[in-house]
């Protein structure tokens, strides 16, 4: 029954183009027309590295983590408790100290502590992933919102996501607008609520609709 969360907080950001751009055509000196050698200024982030340095959620995550601990270790309390009390009534029963309707309604009442446990250990499983989800979303808004602000800054036709099953194979250092981003990033606090889920001064001033 382990309802740990595995592994660390994978947050599977999807980056696609934010600006796109068609290579420009050149004209050479021999007169042809050929496009150009340039798709446009195209920079990239390192992924990974940007959940470890973001200071916000690195807090949160931590936080997470020791909750999913802490419930791992209090449901492996209560596991061990009915193990022991499943066992004292196996001894019980077969030294012959139950009478056979003791004996059935002390199967009863294990089953549905059997069955307590299995319901609160997934509960408690899908808290913990909604939880993590949640900061997931947040992050991903939070980072597209500090992309968006740099590619209208620098006007880069490209941001793209570098690292392990990106299908980005190589890149140039210069390229790596990671410590940008992350700077930036830490100045936006994880506050647990998405903006979508923000009213804006115009729900506010909404009259409430009468049924």
């Amino acid at each position: 029954m382990n309802i740990r969360l595995f592994g660390y907080l994978t947050c599977i950001v999807a980056l696609g183009t934010l600006l796109s751009c068609q290579p420009q055509a050149a004209t050479t000196e021999e007169g042809t027309t050929t496009a150009s050698s340039s798709v446009g200024n195209i920079v990239f982030i390192r992924l990974d590295s940007l959940t470890n340095q973001y200071a916000s959620l690195s807090e949160k995550t931590k936080a997470l983590e020791a909750r999913a601990i802490e419930a791992d270790k209090g449901q492996n309390e209560r596991v061990t408790a009915f193990q022991r009390d499943v066992q004292n009534y196996q001894r019980r029963a077969n030294s012959g100290q139950m009478s056979p309707k003791d004996m059935g309604n002390e199967q009863e009442r294990l089953a549905g502590r059997e069955q307590a446990l299995m319901q609160e250990a997934e509960r408690l499983r899908q808290e913990l992933q909604m939880e993590q989800m949640k900061l997931s979303a947040e992050f991903e808004e939070n980072l597209m919102k500090v992309l968006e602000e740099i590619q209208g800054e620098f006007n880069y036709d490209y941001i793209l996501s570098y690292g392990n099953g990106t299908g980005v194979l190589m890149v140039s250092d210069k390229n790596d607008i990671t410590p940008e981003v992350a700077k930036r990033l830490n100045t936006i606090p994880m506050d647990g609520q998405m903006d979508s889920e923000v009213p804006t001064e115009a729900d506010a001033a909404a009259p409430a609709t009468e049924e």
